[in-house]
């Protein structure tokens, strides 16, 4: 990476420290309120997000996605299985195949999870002027699309980051 792009990459991890600094207080507390006793680790969460798709990944395929092993992976998702949030389930094509996947609790724990997330970035975007919030929402917008892009190339070309 030449020295532009090192600048580049360094403010921009110091302004998502910032916003991520005035958003935590809320976001921690709604974390919290979907896990009741045991906080939540960030491979937990990312688990969740990995598993928030139209397809259920086997465990090996999960481990893989989240730079896990098999085994440790396995004692992740029977904590979110104990939770709730998860579910193993047999594969329709191979009996000997299990798969993993949210359950409804799963999928409402994130989606409040993201609704505490954007209330506190609305509290955040208060600050701006009408046109930077609207010059926000529109930048929030085209990093939708491109995670979409990139889950979709992901999909069908694996070895893409």
């Amino acid at each position: 990476m030449d020295h532009e792009g090192s600048a580049e990459r360094d403010r921009l991890a110091g302004d998502i420290g910032d916003f991520r600094r005035a958003l935590m207080p809320g976001l921690l507390l709604q974390l919290l309120r979907g896990f009741e006793g045991e906080e939540p680790s960030v491979i937990q969460i990312a688990a969740l997000y990995v598993l928030d798709g139209p397809a259920a990944p086997t465990l090996r395929e999960l481990a893989e996605r989240i730079e896990r092993s098999v085994s440790a992976t396995s004692r992740l998702i029977d904590r979110l299985v104990r939770r709730g949030l998860v579910d193993r389930l047999a594969d329709p094509g191979d009996r000997r195949v299990r798969r993993v996947a949210l359950t409804p609790a799963g999928t409402g724990f994130l989606r409040s999870f993201e609704r505490a997330r954007a209330d506190a970035q609305l509290g955040v975007m208060a600050h701006l002027t009408a046109e930077e919030r609207e010059l926000v929402i529109r930048a929030m917008a085209l990093l939708g699309e491109a995670s979409r892009r990139r889950i979709h190339a992901h999909a069908h070309h694996p070895d893409v980051r």
